[in-house]
């Protein structure tokens, strides 16, 4: 191990420190991680600012574009009662069972996030699903998995997420391998989630607590019984008709005006568009930035002079084989993404699928690991926003929810190795 090499590790382990300590965030972390790897191997100043830093700020510009135009629907689905409307009227089939209303609200999240995205989004879902489980008994730390949980799951089948996953490992949103990784790992999700609420909920028992459940608004009660396909209309035109991605957004966003709008006013549906286009840029803004800084590590990355070293280190540290892979990456790996770990796809993680990718590993493999990575942080990391949102707005600690929700979700990322080690690697 020469001395280049050394200093490619020192790097990565005092950011990863910088950012587990909270010195600073991912947002600082990112670029800072992509110019101290170009000047510890001596990347020119130029290629340093025109290749690694001006490229890669738009490296991602797919994702990007698919997350703002995204980010449109999802306030558009909020702002014209779209989304109170479909968890209404799935918790009413629920009655005053916790099991079958935990349940319901899970499915009804995760159905909502198939348009959704965002913060934001997961926290409007929250103020409408908590006090509904709350009412009928839900234990408090099963409430917040229920809405975290769901709306990841939700992912899966959002085709502004296939353009974030896809672009990580340098595939197109509508490559078969995007999609067909997202339906393998999502079975297991559903069927452990559903398995964790049932269990949760037996064990606690029901729990009342100060919430009770809110009358419908106005706005939902307007809102047609047709309109609630809004979130699924991109997701078919890209699976039916191979629509680009952004394409089928903006039809999303078009039917989701016209099923709720049709009595406005042009001029009132324009103001509608105007404000969802606002807030929803503001609403993604800092996972934008994220993936500027993202783009910028990918960039550094496929530097020549960068990517040798670290080839030639993970060359004899990464497995090739089954088991010591499912070891790595299945028992291992979930406990690397938290805290903005090194194996966080919205942190320095993004680097090592971006290097991972150099190695014999499978594709398959690489992309069913940035998946499972990305649902296991959003639901289980305790720096995550929405996961913070959740325990305050429920008055439990960070500490109390993840010691409740992250073996289970290990669990998971364990099934999914598995499955990816036996579709690619056997």
């Amino acid at each position: 191990m020469n001395l280049t090499t050394i200093l490619i590790i020192a790097a990565f382990i005092i950011i990863v420190g910088l950012m587990v300590s909270d010195k600073i965030n991912a947002v600082a972390a990112l670029p800072l991680m992509a110019v101290v790897l170009c000047i510890i191997v001596r990347i020119p100043v130029k290629t340093i600012m025109n290749d690694v830093v001006g490229g890669g700020i738009s490296g991602l510009s797919g994702a990007i574009f698919s997350t703002l135009i995204a980010a449109i629907l999802g306030e558009v689905i909020r702002k014209t009662g779209i989304a109170e409307k479909l968890i209404r009227s799935a918790a009413e089939l629920g009655g005053d069972n916790p099991y079958i209303m935990a349940v319901i609200c899970f499915l009804a999240c995760a159905f909502c996030f198939i348009g959704l995205s965002g913060v934001g989004s997961k926290i409007m879902l929250g103020l409408i699903v908590f006090p509904i489980m709350l009412s009928v008994g839900v234990p408090k730390v099963i409430a917040a998995f229920v809405m975290l949980a769901g709306t990841s799951v939700g992912y899966f089948m959002n085709v502004a997420r296939w353009t974030f996953i896809g672009s990580l490992v340098g595939l197109e949103a509508t490559d078969p391998l995007v999609k067909n990784t997202a339906i393998m790992v999502i079975i297991p999700a559903v069927i452990i989630s559903i398995i964790l609420i049932v269990i949760g909920i037996k064990v606690k028992g029901p729990v009342f607590s100060w919430a009770a459940k809110r009358e419908h608004t106005a706005k939902a009660n307007d809102v047609p019984l047709y309109a609630i396909l809004a979130p699924v209309i991109p997701l078919l035109l890209v699976l039916c008709f191979k629509w680009n991605v952004n394409a089928a957004l903006i039809i999303g966003i078009i039917y989701a005006v016209l099923s709720t709008q049709w009595k406005n006013k042009f001029r009132g549906v324009l103001d509608l568009v105007n404000k969802s286009a606002y807030d929803g840029f503001a609403n993604v803004s800092v996972t934008v930035v994220l993936m500027m800084g993202i783009g910028m590590v990918l960039a550094a990355a496929k530097q020549e002079a960068l990517l040798e070293p670290i080839k030639a280190l993970l060359m004899g540290i990464v497995p090739v084989s089954p088991l010591p892979v499912i070891l790595l990456f299945g028992v291992v790996g979930p406990f690397l993404t938290m805290y903005r770990g090194p194996l966080n796809p919205w942190g320095l993680g993004a680097a090592l699928i971006g290097i991972l990718l150099t190695t014999s590993l499978p594709l398959g493999l690489i992309v069913t690991l940035a998946w499972l990575y990305d649902y296991y942080v959003a639901v289980n990391d305790p720096t995550a926003s929405q996961v913070t949102w959740a325990c305050g707005y429920l008055q439990i600690s960070v500490g109390k929810y993840t010691r409740g929700t992250f073996l289970i979700d290990a669990l998971y990322v364990l099934v999914g190795v598995i499955m990816a080690v036996v579709f690619f690697m056997i």
